[in-house]
């Protein structure tokens, strides 16, 4: 009897020892590793922001913050705010300084507009290359069939310029190619319309004119803005547009030339005239100089509608008189000028600088 309860005490002693380790911290070294590092993480965002006055840390209700970690948040989201400030004032002062360097100087716009003087130029080059008495010439019938021989370069002249010039760049300018096609619909029916509320002969050769001069101060126009727009880029690029530019002008203002003459103008109507319509060019090129970009919203109608109205003067205006011709020789030559024009547009189209 005595013995167990002696084994009794021994085993309940034991059992209270056991519970006693359990319970010593030393029992559970996670916990106690966890707490320690969650204090001295406490402690560093404590001394790291000690220095920080407790006024300074407000949540939005105008309450201090005393938590570590959302006043450390609130610190990093006030250091991305001046950042942001610091960008936005870097990026102003960098718009500020295009602006300066975007500005034209006036050595561009002296050069613009002898470029633009020179484009000018080519209106008149025809009245040079004729005699003086080029309607005396006319008048016969031999002067007439080289008329005609004229007016075939200006046909193909005119087709070329609408289909390898003028509707590639609409094209290239407006993905909208549905109202490229509406437009140029418009300029044929329009320039058809005008021409048949002429009445005789004459008047519709005066109308074909007017007609042409009026399709032609579109396309001065387009050719302005492209010299204005060059100069702005560089001085370089600027005299190789103008050059490329007087090389397609060149025929074109021939076959100008010739449809005045088919209407009976005078050299010096005929001159004035072609300085008329050249003058919009020159105000291409300032209205590209003063917005400092070529990219006219009015360009996107204007050159598809000149489109249509230069194929209404080739194909329905000046073809229907030169066919009237029955001499094989003279069709055949008639047919030689046609090509000549187109290639000769062709060529000066393809040229690249």
């Amino acid at each position: 009897m005595f013995w167990f309860i002696l084994l009794s005490s021994c085993i309940a002693i034991h059992a209270q020892q056991g519970l006693l380790l359990d319970l010593h911290p030393a029992a559970g070294p996670q916990f106690f590793e966890e707490s320690i590092l969650g204090n001295a993480n406490g402690d560093k965002l404590n001394n790291e922001f000690a220095d920080v006055p407790i006024d300074s840390l407000m949540d939005p209700e105008g309450k201090p913050i005393h938590d570590p970690l959302r006043a450390h948040a609130m610190v990093l989201e006030e250091e991305l705010r001046k950042e942001a400030a610091e960008i936005q004032k870097i990026m102003a002062e960098s718009e500020k300084e295009d602006m300066k360097k975007g500005e034209v100087t006036s050595a561009t716009w002296i050069y613009a507009l002898i470029g633009c003087s020179l484009v000018v130029s080519t209106g008149i080059l025809p009245a040079f290359l004729l005699p003086a008495n080029i309607h005396v010439l006319l008048s016969s019938s031999q002067g007439q069939r080289r008329l005609n021989l004229l007016l075939g370069f200006a046909i193909g002249s005119l087709l070329a310029d609408v289909f390898l010039h003028l509707l590639p760049e609409a094209y290239e300018s407006n993905e909208n190619h549905v109202s490229i096609g509406l437009c140029v619909l418009a300029g044929y029916l329009t320039f058809s319309l005008i021409s048949k509320l002429a009445s005789s002969e004459e008047e519709q050769h005066k109308a074909c004119a007017y007609l042409n001069l009026f399709a032609n101060i579109g396309d001065n126009f387009a050719h302005g803005l492209a010299v204005g727009s060059s100069f702005l880029v560089s001085t370089k690029f600027g005299i190789m547009t103008t050059i490329t530019i007087l090389l397609h002008e060149i025929p074109h203002e021939i076959s100008d030339f010739a449809i005045l003459l088919r209407a009976d103008f005078g050299k010096t109507n005929a001159i004035l005239a072609q300085l008329t319509t050249a003058a919009f060019g020159v105000l291409g090129s300032l209205v590209a100089l003063h917005l400092h970009t070529s990219n006219v919203p009015v360009i996107e109608t204007l050159l598809p509608f000149t489109a249509g109205g230069f194929l209404n003067i080739a194909l329905t205006e000046l073809l229907p008189e030169i066919s009237a011709e029955t001499s094989p020789v003279e069709i055949l030559k008639q047919l030689v000028m046609i090509v000549t024009g187109v290639l000769t547009m062709s060529f000066l189209n393809s040229l690249s600088f």
